[in-house]
């Protein structure tokens, strides 16, 4: 189930406070940072992850992820 990953994400981002493996973009986000723009484009009902929803607006101020990650391409 997707939404399960997402919240082992979400516990994950809570506990580093910024990105996958702690307060640095690493290349660990590049894949993560795709998937979760993947799981908010696709249409059904989120659950609130507010450590998700606050990692994607993060990344999405990165211009490399705007263009390529968060592009509207699921």
């Amino acid at each position: 189930d997707w939404s399960r990953y997402m919240h082992i994400l979400d516990h994950q981002l809570v506990s580093t406070g910024a990105y996958v493996a702690g307060s640095q973009f690493t290349l660990a986000d590049i894949p993560i940072g795709l998937s979760v723009n993947r799981w908010f484009e696709t249409p059904f009902e989120h659950p609130h992850l507010p450590a998700v929803r606050d990692y994607y607006e993060r990344l999405s101020e990165r211009p490399a992820y705007h263009l390529h990650g968060r592009n509207g391409t699921p």
